[in-house]
C-alpha cells in the first residue's frame, strides 16, 4: 500500500515537473528574440547605437512577457501546491493550459514583428494568448475545487487560498473580452482594446478587496503564528 502511494506520489510529481520544464523552456525561446542581425561584424559605435534602439522593442515585449509567464507559473505552482492527488481530467486540463501558454513565443514574436500605429492586430493576438490561458488556468482550478473533497489537501480552505470568488469571475469577463475584441476589430477601434483589459483587472482586483482583504489574512496569519508559537511553549513546558 505504501509503494502504491509513493509512486502516485511520484506520479503527481512528474506532472508538475513536466509543467515546470514547459514554462522554462517557454522563456528560453522567447529570449532567442533579442538576437544580433546576421552578419555583424565588429560594427562601429553608430551602427551598435542604432542596432541597440532596433532591439528595444523587443526587449520591452520579452520583459513584459517574462513578467507575465512568470505570473502564470507562480500561479501554477500555488494551486498544484493544493494537490494530494490528480486524475485524467486534471492532467487534460493542464496540457491544455500548458498549450496556450506556449504560444506566448509566437505571441512576443509577431508583436515585435508586425506592430505599428497602423496595424493592431498583433497586438489583439497577444492580448488573446493570455486572456485565453488566464481562462484556461481558471478552469483547472474550477475542477480542483468541485472536486476539492478528493483532489486537495484541506479541502475546507482551498476556495480561500485560490480565491475562487475572484477566479471564477473569468468565466464571465473573459469571452466578454474576447467578444469586445472582436467587435472592435470590425469597427475599427482596435486601439481601445488595452482598456478592456485594464478594465478586466480593475474589476478583479476590487472583487479581491472585497472577499479577500489583506488585513485579514494578515490577521489570520498572525493568530495562527500565535497559535503555534503558544503551543510549542506548552509543549516545551
Amino acid at each position: 500500500m505504501q509503494d502504491k502511494e509513493l509512486k502516485h506520489e511520484f506520479e503527481l510529481e512528474r506532472v508538475i515537473l513536466f509543467s515546470d520544464a514547459v514554462f522554462a523552456i517557454i522563456i528560453t525561446i522567447m529570449v532567442l528574440e533579442l538576437r544580433l542581425p546576421e552578419g555583424l561584424y565588429k560594427p562601429k559605435a553608430e551602427e551598435t547605437s542604432k542596432i541597440l534602439i532596433d532591439l528595444w522593442p523587443k526587449f520591452v515585449a520579452y520583459a513584459l512577457s517574462f513578467f507575465l509567464v512568470s505570473m502564470f507559473w507562480v500561479r501554477h505552482l500555488k494551486v498544484f501546491k493544493t494537490l494530494r492527488d490528480y486524475d485524467v481530467p486534471l492532467v487534460a486540463r493542464n496540457l491544455i493550459f500548458l498549450f496556450f501558454i506556449s504560444l506566448f513565443p509566437f505571441a512576443v514574436s509577431m508583436l515585435t514583428g508586425t506592430l505599428s500605429p497602423k496595424n493592431y492586430y498583433s497586438f489583439d493576438v497577444y492580448i488573446a494568448v493570455i486572456l485565453i490561458a488566464t481562462f484556461a488556468q481558471t478552469n483547472i482550478i474550477q475542477y480542483m475545487v468541485k472536486h476539492k473533497q478528493r483532489l486537495c489537501f484541506s479541502p475546507e480552505k482551498v476556495e480561500d487560498t485560490l480565491q475562487w470568488k475572484v477566479q471564477k469571475l473569468n468565466f464571465i469577463l473573459i469571452p466578454i473580452s474576447i467578444a469586445l475584441m472582436v467587435v472592435m476589430n470590425f469597427t475599427g477601434m482596435v486601439q481601445f482594446v488595452p482598456y478592456i483589459v485594464m478594465l478586466q483587472v480593475i474589476i478583479l482586483k476590487r472583487t479581491q478587496r472585497k472577499y479577500y482583504p489583506k488585513k485579514e489574512q494578515a490577521k489570520k496569519l498572525h493568530s495562527d503564528k500565535t497559535g503555534n508559537d503558544e503551543s510549542m511553549v506548552a509543549l516545551q513546558e
